[in-house]
């Protein structure tokens, strides 16, 4: 009897002890989740999402998950998507989140990008530690470890403490939150970057006409082969893919995937040579080539369109927020007074704008013009550049504009004009210095001074539905209304 008492403790302690190794080994190792590389947040919110509900995956690098938005698949086509990818992802690692995809999802089909078909060997540790940490472990992940690191690294990836233990110096509140994420990726995986870009129409003329070929190293065309043999035996259509990257020299690498492709009868659409791009492209780019995906998926393949299911009405809501980072692209893309003004009116902005001039410069009479009839306002400055003028718009709606409110008298030339209030749950207030030469414009939100302090227009714009302020700019006077941006 005392045998099988301290048989029970010695099993009941070695639970306990498990149980409490592998929670602190989560917590203390590495996460990513901030900012566009927040592979945490996209391969802990794959398993957040309902299982067979996805009609395609996307499985590659960053290259896949910058430039592929499943928010445009659904809002366009009606088809559920995510991006199964992590960064640099090799073609060894990419065979395993298929396995892994193929455990939760039921896919109508799955496209693979073969950026990195330039794989000969192991991966860096770091990025093979990206790719492999935030997989929960099974067989399939102690298969994935056993055929993507060296013999003698393994043992970090079965058990990280051995590889993050002195990261509790680091420790963060966010870090120990992320050990039990298991909520959606609203994203579905797609990271939107937001930055000014000029794409040609087309892919670039040296990328479009290079025919050379370069033989796909070994080690990468064995897993490739592999991924195709693993689509036909669970019978799930795949495609591959390359996203334009704009880059001749690996145009060559693509040219042997389309002989592979060929040989072993799988389609590739590559995107390389019809559309320009870069490394990671900005969302207006990305939604170029989601549509042109989403061309080519609904002319091959069937799908519902569950836009009309309203057991997917959360997917709608979820969408919005890609096009919400398209319109702030746009905005951050606009390079004169003609292109940006117009774009303030969006529904989902709070934009506060305040006027500055105690320079020798005037507004002019078409600047002013335009300002009005764009925005729905009354400024008059063109006639006294000089007087104090303040602007609040509120969903493309003038909530106060100076000298145009029942409480709030026009102020005449060298006088000051303030407007304070709580609009969106922000304390807002903007200031107006007119000529006043030792006063400066501001444009207050919740007690950060978002105005570039220029003579001219000062402007700061918050999005409601991303809840940032995200746009510093103002249009400077005493250089012919050029815009500049913080």
């Amino acid at each position: 009897m005392k045998k099988w008492k301290t048989a029970i403790k010695c099993i009941f302690f070695v639970v306990i002890f498990a149980a409490l190794f592998l929670y602190v080994q989560e917590m203390l190792r590495d996460k990513w989740a901030e900012g566009e590389y927040n592979v945490t947040t996209k391969v802990k919110g794959f398993y957040g999402e309902e299982e067979n509900t996805l009609d395609v995956v996307f499985i590659g690098s960053s290259q896949m998950y910058a430039d592929m938005a499943p928010a445009v698949l659904f809002h366009e086509y009606g088809i559920t998507s995510y991006d199964f990818c992590a960064n640099e992802q090799p073609m060894w690692v990419s065979y395993y989140y298929i396995k892994e995809a193929l455990k939760h999802q039921n896919p109508k089909v799955i496209v693979l990008d073969v950026f990195t078909v330039y794989g000969e060997d192991y991966e860096e540790e770091g990025v093979t530690h990206i790719n492999l940490d935030d997989l929960p472990m099974s067989l399939n992940k102690i298969r994935a470890i056993r055929d993507s690191v060296p013999e003698g690294m393994r043992y970090s990836y079965y058990f990280p403490l051995a590889k993050y233990h002195n990261t509790w110096t680091d420790f963060y509140e966010g870090k120990a939150e992320l050990a039990f994420y298991d909520e959606r990726d609203p994203y579905k995986g797609y990271s939107p970057f937001v930055f000014a870009a000029d794409y040609e129409e087309d892919a670039k003329a040296e990328v479009a006409a290079q025919t050379a070929l370069e033989p796909i190293p070994k080690r990468a065309e064995t897993w490739l082969r592999k991924i195709i043999a693993l689509c036909k035996e669970e019978n799930v259509p795949l495609v591959l893919i390359k996203t334009p990257n704009g880059n001749a020299e690996r145009q060559k690498l693509y040219n042997s995937v389309e002989i592979l492709a060929k040989e072993t009868d799988t389609p590739f659409l590559n995107m390389n040579v019809l559309l320009d791009g870069q490394a990671h492209i900005n969302v207006l780019q990305a939604e170029k080539v989601s549509m042109m995906m989403g061309e080519y998926l609904i002319s091959h393949y069937e799908f519902e369109d569950k836009r009309e299911n309203t057991h997917y009405v959360q997917w709608a809501a979820d969408a919005e927020l890609f096009y919400r980072q398209k319109a702030k692209c746009q905005l951050v893309s606009a390079e004169n007074f003609e292109e940006y003004i117009p774009l303030l009116a969006d529904e989902n902005y709070m934009v506060c704008i305040s006027a500055k001039n105690n320079g020798k410069n005037s507004f002019s009479e078409e600047d002013i013009t335009f300002l009005n009839h764009t925005l729905g306002l009354h400024c008059s400055l063109n006639v006294n550049s000089e007087a104090p003028y303040t602007v609040i718009l509120d969903g493309g709606n003038v909530i106060y504009e100076t000298g145009f409110t029942a409480d709030e008298a026009y102020t005449e030339n060298g006088g000051t004009d303030e407007f304070s209030a709580e609009i969106n749950g922000l304390n807002v207030t903007v200031f107006s210095p007119g000529a006043i030469a030792d006063l400066s414009a501001s444009i207050l939100v919740n007690g950060t001074d978002f105005s570039m302090d220029y003579d001219g227009f000062n402007i700061a714009v918050y999005d409601k539905v991303l809840g940032e302020m995200f746009e510093m700019s103002a249009f400077d006077l005493n250089q012919d209304m050029n815009l500049v941006r913080k």
